[in-house]
């Protein structure tokens, strides 16, 4: 369903170390403007109802019933460069691939 590289959970479980009441990651998909999809998230303490939580490398992902559909297959990736640093949510994995030189970045 969603998939977070090992540069993405590094970033992620660093943040959660910093905060006491978050127990994981909430992730919403919300569609955009065009064909677009517009992608959120943030630190959460719980589940709600209706989510569905993975884990992915220790971590709990929590995702809500109307993103679960649009957030399928992406994969979310922290990049670090002279010019960019933040998280990439990128819904075609091989253009990730392209982004990272060839391959994912773990």
């Amino acid at each position: 369903m969603i998939t977070l590289t090992t540069n993405a959970l590094s970033a992620i479980k660093a943040a959660l170390s910093c905060s006491a009441q978050a127990d994981g990651l909430r992730v919403v998909a919300k569609a955009g403007s065009g064909d677009g999809v517009n992608y959120l998230m943030h630190l959460d303490s719980r589940a709600r109802d209706g989510d569905l939580i993975l884990e992915q490398g220790g971590l709990k992902v929590f995702i809500d019933g109307a993103s679960r559909s649009v957030a399928r297959g992406i994969v979310i990736d922290f990049v670090e460069s002279e010019t960019v640093r933040g998280f990439v949510f990128e819904d075609d994995p091989a253009a990730l691939m392209m982004m990272a030189g060839g391959g994912l970045r773990n």
